[in-house]
């Protein structure tokens, strides 16, 4: 269970009418003197959460995951978007002060195959690539493989990142090997299927949704991927912003999850240009709106309405490198 941190309003703020307004971190105004909430996050998936921040100063992507880890050991933000697990270890190693209130994003992982008819399940005779050997993605598909789907002798052969694994999907070749599979994210997928310049154009199907699968075999509602991490003394300096920050956050997840027509809008309103936008968000708005379009929601965002239970998750994989965290790592936002 998640501790819990109530946001009560000041009594004095809540019975003035004449205070002064000022511009929170959603870009909206509000009754508050406090200052704006400055957060990062990574390019790419977890910025989808965010499409109508482009303008927004205080809000900063970076696309090296590592920068944005770092941010965690200091001073400058008051969140931090970042792989809920990672974050969850270093912030107990180096006793850190902040704590994961929500994770954002819960599975844009998908297995595709190269001339793979009739969405076949990999036997011990495929050749498969994957990446991030020993990480959290391939915990849950070494699960899939040995539990689930239990295909035994099957090799997976790494790469070391998803921009390795979108490199061999392309080419469809490895270590001179032509390759059946690849274990791969969106939106690097639709990237690949979408390029004429690719080996493998028009080769190239989705044969297992990796969330879809999880969620059949574990029951649980998605994989605990990027999350909020929030520095514990903003509940007491900018509670007001905060409560605002995340009630516009569950708008913004609904909408990029059903209404992706309205991301791509804002995404052109921020820039016209769609290499502005690729540099902002690590992706742009047609990319965002064809992986989110028909409700497929690609890039694995969570719905306000799911629940994703990192311990709950742990226990599943049961990987002694994993142990579970106390409640004092976790808050509950009252929204």
């Amino acid at each position: 269970m998640n501790k819990s941190f109530i946001i009560l309003l000041p009594l004095v703020m809540v019975g003035l009418t004449s205070c002064p307004t000022s511009e929170n971190s959603s870009g909206s105004t509000s009754l508050t003197n406090e200052e704006p909430l400055k957060f990062i996050s990574p390019a790419g998936a977890p910025a989808l959460a965010f499409f109508n921040q482009g303008n927004n100063e205080n809000y900063v992507t970076n696309s090296t995951p590592t920068n944005v880890a770092a941010e965690l050991q200091k001073s400058e933000y008051d969140m931090v978007i970042f792989d809920s697990i990672s974050g969850l270890n270093t912030i107990r190693n180096k006793e850190l002060d902040f704590k994961l209130a929500q994770i954002i994003t819960g599975g844009n992982f998908y297995l595709a195959g190269i001339d793979i008819k009739d969405e076949a399940t990999p036997n011990s005779e495929s050749y498969v690539v994957s990446f991030g050997e020993n990480l959290i993605p391939d915990l849950v598909w070494r699960s899939l493989v040995d539990d689930y789907w239990q295909i035994p002798n099957l090799e997976t052969h790494y790469v070391n990142s998803n921009e390795e694994a979108r490199a061999i999907l392309a080419s469809g070749m490895h270590n001179g090997n032509p390759v059946d599979y690849v274990f791969i994210a969106q939106p690097a997928l639709f990237a690949v299927m979408n390029s004429p310049d690719a080996s493998t154009y028009g080769r190239v199907s989705i044969i297992k949704n990796i969330r879809q699968e999880w969620k059949a075999y574990s029951g649980q509602d998605a994989i605990p991927q990027a999350g909020i991490f929030v520095r514990e003394s903003v509940l007491t300096t900018k509670p007001n912003n905060l409560k605002t920050f995340f009630n516009d956050l569950d708008d913004r997840l609904l909408t990029a999850i059903n209404n992706p027509q309205e991301v791509r809008d804002a995404l052109n309103a921020y820039n016209s240009d769609l290499v502005a936008q690729q540099a902002r968000f690590g992706f742009n708005g047609n990319v965002a709106y064809n992986v989110q379009k028909d409700q497929a929601n690609g890039f694995g965002l969570v719905a306000p309405s799911e629940t994703v239970d990192v311990n709950t998750f742990l226990a599943k994989i049961n990987n002694p490198n994993y142990p579970a965290f106390s409640e004092d790592y976790f808050i509950e936002i009252t929204r």
